[in-house]
């Protein structure tokens, strides 16, 4: 086949020309090493608009100069830095910072004296040989005379006459020197100086320091002042070395003098026994004689190994957005209606059944069957081990046999009990018929297993089961003896198999064609050698597993069904209507724990933080759930909580978190739901006062003015699910005018209406205790309700301080409150009462009604005076006013029989108390003073809204949402850690580099070491070869050498080594 051709990652791209000669090539591959950051232009330079030749550019990097130009500023930095930290390095082992510059002085090691100076000479020539001395006349040297111009060698002075042989050279042809040419003649006429014969220019182009002032070198002069050196050079080595060996015998003499000294120095150490130490501090810690050092330190100890047994923790996954907590929801309650769709509809595939539990009965076998097994293992525990059971004795007469199985264990009649290793189970020793059938159904497993005294190899049971006319069908299970005409002696093995077809002879006679389990075929069975296989108890057990599993997940798949069509959907529609939401209750519901989760369920499915497009039915949906709520409220007065099925309180409570979670979805959508149901409740409360108007108080009608108990706990709903201290809310605030509204202009004609009336004012109490504001509502009707209880109740509801109760004196029913009250303490029904107030219907209306509210009047007024207590700025008698006037007249009474109870006189009392001490009514008042200005940090209530932007100033910045002072430490932080940073940076570099270079230095000194300990092996080897190779050729030239040398030397004990080494 063809040959792949395969392209180089360093090829350039196809289509692209490519260059022909190996520089365009190179440089090529030379700009692509180029880093491209390095060549970049700077963020601030600009491009240029006009290339001009020869104008640096800013921001480039010259193509001629790499180091020029901005981008290359980082790695010119890196090298600076770089070649800064070698030359400290080279310099850190150095005593003194004096550099010597002179001439060969860095090169002492390598350069004799006479070098140096020699190259001092050359180098001052060179210097004098400069323009600067070219035309330097000898009176301007320090009148120097020896200095002057020469023509042809000759000096030009007073002597000079300027004669020369020029004309000779240029008319004599004979005596030319120069072959005829001018220009040579002429220069040298002009320029010459010296001598110039061919002679002097080879002697002085010999000497590579130039022609030297004296005497002239010959070559012999050379070659015999190098000998010198190299002979002195000889001896300087030879010297050294013997200073060494020298050097070296005496340090070992020394070791050898210090180990014999050793023995001495030892016996006069006292070392320590630490097992002893060891002994004595278990010792100190058994009788508590530690000193606190050892104490601390075995604390210390304690605590460091008890960490090695702390549990580590792992990491968990982060915390999940309410968007993913929404998304996860509604996923989980897809896969669950998808799975109970597909019950219903028969459809188990891929069902675990997790949520589908066991029968009763199979968990009651389980338990009987788990306390048998245990009642056996405690008896085997108990057993006496000097008495030996029936197992024991059948154990004691088995045999041994290895068979093609491995070691098994076989009675005296041949049949195999157990294997090697394996012990009989408990359904063994309960069933120990099975047991023998198996052991029976084994025949023919290997040839030990078939010897038999038996001749036919029936097992107990079997013979009773054949019959001589009883023919087999095809497929049953047999054991036969395969081929047993054939056998040696008539005895043959028994085998398992399975009959495959039945057929007769001539004579009449059944045959019987036999499948084997081994794959074997025998044709033409005779019906004696065929036996019926009974199964064993391990196929049996097997079957009844099996058997029994299918019966579980058959029950499990109906108990699954079942339940698929009685349970309540996990997905369902947004009901637009409060009835269709009814009707859906009413289909799936049967209680109010289901109706519950069926709104749940919907809201989960249908959140706004799945899909934005929901917020309009989710809008409407919640408008449905605020009806339900009060519909809830409403059936609770009328018939209680309705008992476990109902749960009228849990309904209430478990819509409250759903309309919490749907306004947290949702905020701007649950504010107008509110405030238009707070306007129909407004409308609702006017339209009522105007018919209260028209409805006298003596008509027999039941007309109440007042909301209804839903409506009630709507209120009471709003400060669970908005927040109640903000100074102004879309929704509180108008939640509080209304109730102000009501609590003032709504009459009392019963006590169910006082009930309704202390339960709003409690609201306002508590929506405005938060932010330390007074409801004034609230104060007046508290007054107004002990006014009800005073002994003179017409003339103290005419002082009452709101209109609601101007009226109540004309209701027979508020007339009667106080001797409600002494009636029901005298007639024992007082003993276990709580005084609780409650929006039921049957307890409004209960005998004890008038004592609750009472009671839990004074317990809210004491309330009210511990939290206001020092925090109205010394109005606490004005605004508690009311409330102690109908204390007064609630403690005056006409007569013994218009007493208060004991009960009721002692909360008086204790409220009166309280009222004295916590607000300081009746002591002396602080004199008028000018009201200091408020601070607006005081004014401001706290709340957990962010801190607004103001939309004109905004800006994108880290320090955003933060005060000046917050955001200047934040940037001094940010600051200190990023020069932090870039310190730690730059000591890792330096480091890194630093490591870098020592490493180099290091493998170059070893590698240096190395090269010549090799070249030393290296000549050393070659000796050796050039021994062995004299000796091996013979001749008496030479004996010895090769490994028999080294083999003498070992046994004289002369390896080589110096006197005293070891």
């Amino acid at each position: 086949g063809k040959r792949k051709f395969t392209k180089k990652l360093s090829s350039l791209p196809k289509g692209l020309p490519t260059p022909k000669s190996k520089r365009a090539r190179a440089s090529i591959a030379e700009s692509a090493n180029i880093n491209p950051f390095e060549s970049a232009r700077a963020s601030s330079a600009k491009a240029p608009k006009f290339h001009v030749h020869n104008r640096p550019i800013s921001g480039r990097i010259n193509p001629n100069n790499a180091i020029k130009g901005a981008g290359s500023a980082l790695k010119r930095a890196l090298d600076n830095r770089k070649a800064g930290l070698r030359q400290s390095m080279q310099k850190n082992k150095k005593a003194g910072a004096f550099i010597d510059r002179r001439i060969g002085e860095s090169r002492k090691a390598e350069m004799t004296e006479e070098e140096r100076m020699l190259a001092r000479i050359v180098r001052e020539r060179a210097s004098r040989s400069k323009k600067r001395d070219k035309y330097a006349l000898g009176e301007d040297v320090g009148n120097d005379t020896s200095l002057s111009m020469t023509h042809k060698g000759q000096a030009i002075d007073e002597s000079y006459t300027g004669k020369n042989d020029a004309y000779a050279i240029l008319s004599d042809e004979e005596d030319d020197k120069y072959g005829g040419q001018l220009e040579r003649a002429d220069t040298e006429m002009h320029f010459g100086g010296g001598e110039f014969d061919e002679e002097m220019v080879r002697l002085a182009n010999s000497n590579p320091y130039g022609p030297s002032g004296g005497a002239k070198e010959t070559l012999g002069d050379r070659y015999r002042t190098r000998k010198e050196e190299l002979d002195d050079l000889i001896m300087r080595k030879k010297y050294e070395k013997a200073e060494k060996a020298k050097a070296k015998e005496e340090q070992v003499e020394t070791f050898e003098e210090f180990d014999e000294n050793f023995k001495e120095l030892a016996s006069l150490l006292k070392f320590r026994d630490k097992e002893k130490d060891r002994r004595t501090v278990t010792q100190a810690r058994k009788d508590g004689t530690q000193s606190q050092t050892d104490k601390e330190m075995d604390e210390w100890d304690t605590e460091m190994k008890s960490f090695m047994f702390e549990r580590r923790v792992k990491a968990t996954d982060r915390t999940k957005t309410t968007e993913e907590i929404a998304k996860g929801e509604a996923e989980r309650l897809h896969e669950l209606e998808t799975r109970r769709l597909a019950r219903m509809s028969g459809d188990f595939e891929d069902d675990d059944f997790s949520d589908i539990s066991d029968d009763e009965e199979d968990i009651k076998s389980k338990k009987k069957r788990g306390k048998k097994t245990k009642e056996k293992t405690a008896k085997r525990r108990d057993r006496n081990p000097d008495e030996l059971d029936s197992e024991d004795e059948e154990d004691d007469e088995l045999e041994a046999k290895f068979t093609a199985d491995g070691l098994v264990y076989v009675d005296k009649e041949g049949n195999i009990v157990k294997k090697a290793g394996e012990e009989k189970s408990d359904e063994e020793e309960e069933n120990p018929q099975d047991s023998s059938d198996e052991d029976s159904d084994n025949l023919g497993a290997s040839d030990d297993d078939a010897s038999f005294d038996s001749g036919d190899g029936l097992s107990s049971g079997e013979e009773s089961d054949m019959d001589e006319d009883t023919i087999l069908e095809v497929g049953t299970q047999v054991k036969g003896k395969y081929l047993a005409d054939q056998q040696m002696d008539g005895k043959s093995k028994w085998y398992r198999g399975q009959i495959k077809s039945v057929k007769t002879d001539e004579a009449g006679n059944t045959l019987y064609d036999i499948l084997y389990d081994d794959g074997d075929v025998e044709e033409g069975a005779k019906p004696e050698n065929v036996r019926r296989r009974k199964e064993s108890a391990n196929e049996k057990k097997v079957e009844e597993e099996m058997k029994q599993k299918l019966a579980e997940i058959s029950s499990k798949r109906r108990k699954a069904k079942q339940k698929a069509r009685t349970e309540i959907p996990y997905i369902f529609e947004v009901p637009k209507t409060l009835d269709s939401l009814h009707d859906m209750i009413g289909t799936y519901a049967t209680t109010g724990p289901d109706a519950s989760l069926i709104i749940q369920r919907i809201h989960a499915a249908n959140s706004v933080k799945l899909d934005h497009r929901n917020t309009e039915k989710m809008q409407n949906f919640y408008d449905v759930l605020l009806k339900r709520f009060i519909g809830v409220g409403d059936a609770l007065c009328k018939g209680g909580n309705g008992g476990e099925d109902l749960g009228r309180y849990d309904q209430l409570d478990s819509l409250v978190q759903v309309l919490y979670s749907m306004t947290q979805d949702s905020p701007q959508s649950a504010a107008a739901v509110w405030k238009r149901r707070l306007g129909i409740m407004q409308n609702a409360l006017s339209k009522r006062l105007r018919d209260a108007e028209f409805v006298s108080i003596d008509d027999e009608e039941d007309f109440s003015a007042w909301a209804s108990t839903g409506i009630l706990l709507a209120f009471r709903a709003i400060g669970h699910i908005f927040p109640v201290t903000d100074m102004r809310h879309v929704v509180v605030t108008p939640a509080l005018i209304l109730m102000g509204q009501t609590l003032g202009q709504t009459p009392i004609r019963s006590a169910e209406d006082v009930m309704r009336g202390v339960f709003l004012a409690t609201l306002m109490i508590e929506y405005t205790k938060g932010a330390k504001r007074i409801s004034p509502e609230a104060f007046s009707f508290l007054a107004g309700v002990l006014n009800l209880f005073a002994d003179n109740m017409e003339e103290a509801c005419q002082k009452s301080p709101i209109p609601s109760f101007i009226g109540a004196s004309k209701v027979g029913e508020l007339q009667a409150c106080r001797e409600s009250v002494i009636k029901y303490f005298k007639s024992g029904r007082a003993k276990d009462a709580t005084f609780q107030l409650s929006l039921e219907k049957e307890k409004m209306t209960s005998l004890g009604a008038p004592a609750a509210i009472l009671i839990s009047t004074l317990r809210l007024i004491r309330m009210l005076s511990k939290f206001y207590a020092r925090s109205l700025n010394q109005s606490e008698s004005e605004a508690f006013h009311d409330i102690t006037c109908a204390l007064l007249r609630l403690s005056q009474y006409s007569s013994k029989a218009m007493k208060l109870p004991g009960v009721v006189s002692r909360e008086i009392k204790s409220t009166v108390e309280i009222l004295r001490e916590e607000l300081q009514i009746g002591d002396a008042r602080r004199p008028l003073t000018r009201r200091a200005s408020v601070k607006a940090s005081e004014l401001a209530i706290k709340t957990l809204a962010p801190r607004m932007e103001d939309p004109d100033k905004y800006f994108m910045g880290k320090d955003k949402d933060k005060t000046r002072a917050q955001a200047q430490r934040d940037r001094m932080r940010r600051e200190y850690k990023r020069e932090h940073k870039a310190v730690s940076r730059e000591l890792r570099l330096d480091a890194a580099f630093i490591e870098s270079e020592r490493r180099k230095d290091k493998d170059k000194k070893d590698s240096k070491a190395r090269n010549a300990r090799n070249k030393n092996y290296a000549w050393l080897e070659n000796e050796q070869a050039t021994m062995n190779q004299q000796v091996a050729q013979g001749g008496g030239l030479l004996s010895g050498g090769g490994i028999g040398a080294a083999r003498a030397k070992a046994k004289s004990g002369r390896i080589g080594m110096k006197r005293g080494g070891k």
